[in-house]
């Protein structure tokens, strides 16, 4: 069989995620697209060698090749061939369907009139009745969130379904400013998925159950004009549940009297050496500029350390609840305090047992762009199990920022 006239000479394979599967007990891999432009798909466990040897480098012969060597298989070079093919024309090559793919979606999502809600009825209820049943459940009356006096100007909150953390939001989401004392809510967002950028933002309203939340249109466009890679990667919005949660609540909070919004989703790019440190540091000179005057409430969904299998890690050790607690009180303390750099230091590191910490990206970005002055107050702190049957743990956190009501330069 000859290879497919749109197979890329050398294939390389883009950043997805991989799932083990057990089918009718035959191991799988699971592809899964972080973007949500390709359909999951499972191949054969044994395909896993192959998408090993996909990084643009090699031809399928040589891919092929390099497996019989290393006695890690023997393949046919048309099943290696027909298995790359088969992923360029799922979507999961870096490859020209990509991006044409890419480039449809894009124009797809640029014209919606708002960016549409993904995760109704999956993480929350979608039902705009049932969510405020639900959310007045966990929060009570959207008036006892706001305080007239004293506000807090921010708050940090984990990308958990809302039941799930009712008690952190109970201590976290209250004492917010009344709606006229409010000029924009900056909301930054954790983005797992492996982009090029360190941030992604995007002029698309959001849409919740309750009705659409403005997004501050000339500020984005001030912003995309001075940093024209601000707005390259703005699908991650598409398929983002840090921002969406964020919008429902404040949507449910202020209803339509809803201050603009800025979503900024914050990459793994944002903490990497290299050319990303120049433009994450643009990006912050950027936004003091802009924000300066401003009554911000800073909206932060991000979360700590994760461990176990259900995250991809080792097994859990006993004392694995301690550890990671442990481990998270690090973070916070550098969070609470305000200090950027003992933050990223530790936001880098990467435990054997837990990794760094997932929202590490969004937590360093908010302390490099908090007014001067500003500390936290941790609310709440506790280990949640992982959801499904693989066993894992997650630090979650709930902060309030205080400080300057209005943004005069962030803190070196």
């Amino acid at each position: 069989m000859g290879a497919s006239p749109s197979l890329p000479a050398r294939p390389k394979l883009r950043r997805v995620d991989r799932f083990p599967l057990d089918r009718d007990g035959e191991p799988h891999l699971v592809l899964h697209d972080p973007l949500g432009l390709s359909e999951s798909v499972a191949v054969p466990a044994l395909a896993g060698a192959v998408l090993d040897l996909l990084d643009g480098q090699r031809t399928p012969a040589q891919i092929r090749q390099s497996l019989l060597l290393r006695g890690k298989a023997d393949l046919d070079l048309a099943d290696v061939e027909a298995l790359v093919d088969d992923l360029g024309e799922a979507g999961f090559l870096d490859d020209d369907r990509f991006r044409r793919r890419w480039a449809d979606a894009l124009a797809e999502f640029r014209a919606c009139p708002a960016r549409p809600t993904r995760f109704d009825d999956l993480v929350y209820p979608g039902d705009p009745a049932a969510l405020r049943e639900h959310l007045e459940e966990i929060l009570g009356d959207p008036g006892s969130c706001i305080a007239a006096e004293d506000p807090v100007i921010g708050v940090v909150l984990p990308h958990q379904p809302y039941a799930a953390i009712g008690e952190l939001l109970r201590a976290t989401v209250r004492r917010l400013p009344r709606a006229e004392d409010v000029d924009l809510v900056v909301i930054l967002g954790a983005d797992h998925h492996p982009g090029l950028t360190p941030y992604a933002i995007t002029d698309r309203p959001y849409a919740t159950p309750f009705g659409v939340i403005e997004v501050d249109r000339p500020r984005v466009d001030a912003l995309s004009q001075r940093l024209e890679w601000l707005r390259q990667e703005e699908i991650r919005h598409r398929s983002a549940l840090s921002t969406e949660l964020a919008a429902v609540l404040l949507r449910h909070v202020y209803g339509e009297r809803t201050p603009p919004i800025l979503p900024i989703l914050c990459g793994p790019a944002a903490l990497l050496a290299g050319d990303t440190t120049n433009a994450a540091e643009g990006f912050y000179a950027a936004c003091e500029r802009l924000f300066d005057g401003l009554r911000i409430l800073w909206w932060t969904v991000a979360e700590l350390h994760h461990g176990g299998p259900a995250y991809g890690r080792p097994p859990l050790p006993e004392d694995a609840t301690s550890r990671l607690l442990a481990a998270d009180q690090q973070v916070l303390g550098a969070l609470v305090d305000v200090q950027a750099r003992t933050l990223e230091r530790r936001c880098l590191a990467e435990d054997p047992l837990l990794g760094a910490p997932s929202g590490g990206p969004a937590l360093v970005t908010l302390t490099r762009l908090l007014p001067i002055g500003t500390r936290g107050e941790l609310r709440h702190h506790r280990v949640l199990p992982a959801a499904g049957d693989a066993p894992g743990l997650t630090g979650v956190a709930g902060v309030h920022l205080v400080g300057a009501r209005r943004f005069a330069g962030a803190d070196e």
